[in-house]
């Protein structure tokens, strides 16, 4: 059996038998090593990890831009197609010196229908995001049928014409030529016609 006493003297190691000196030296280098790895190696690993994380944010964001300029040409046309179909849109917006002129159109599209116009007035404009709303109150008399002539005579104007609220009576003391109220039946309506105009055009 090996005699222990003899390593129990730490302050002459230098004296301690052969085995002794090798074990203790093994273990001095797992110390020192396991020191620097907690001490460094460690802290190089979580930036190591942080630096891959990045890489491959990186990466993908690479990957974005990277898809973004192959489809450039066909965004750039799309975007082309969208100016040209809202230059479109903007032709179809009346301008203030063409609005009695639509007026005129929209007289036109009434006699065309058979529709009888009692009044027509102004209200006033109403201001959204990018466009003015200009709204006129129509009143007048006409059969179903006229009315539905009218309306689509409305909808085919080259200028953007909207039609709201439709109020439809009966008028009083009217005389069917059918014997019982039907398609020929003189009806009263009111509407709100509404034309726009692009918001830049002001002033």
């Amino acid at each position: 059996m090996a005699d222990l006493s003899q390593y129990q003297d730490f302050n002459n190691i230098g004296s301690w038998p052969l085995p002794g000196k090798i074990v203790f030296i093994a273990l001095a280098m797992f110390v020192v090593l396991g020191l620097g790895y907690y001490f460094d190696t460690s802290e190089q690993l979580s930036e190591l990890e942080s630096k891959a994380r990045k890489q491959e944010q990186l990466l993908q964001d690479y990957k974005r831009e990277y898809e973004k300029a192959v489809n450039l040409e066909a965004y750039r046309e799309q975007m082309a197609e969208m100016k040209e179909t809202f230059k479109g849109l903007l032709e179809q917006l009346p301008k203030n010196t063409e609005i009695p002129g639509l007026l005129d159109e929209i007289s036109y599209a009434a006699s065309g229908a058979g529709v009888e116009l009692l009044s027509h007035k102004y209200l006033n404009e109403s201001k959204k995001q990018f466009y003015i709303e200009k709204p006129i109150q129509i009143v007048a008399t006409g059969t179903y049928h006229q009315i539905a002539d009218f309306v689509s005579r409305v909808s085919k104007l080259p200028r953007i014409v909207t039609l709201h609220g439709f109020t439809i009576t009966g008028v009083k003391g009217s005389r069917n030529t059918s014997q019982t109220a039907g398609d020929n039946e003189l009806l009263s309506f009111s509407v709100l016609a509404k034309t726009y105009r692009y918001e830049s055009e002001e002033g």
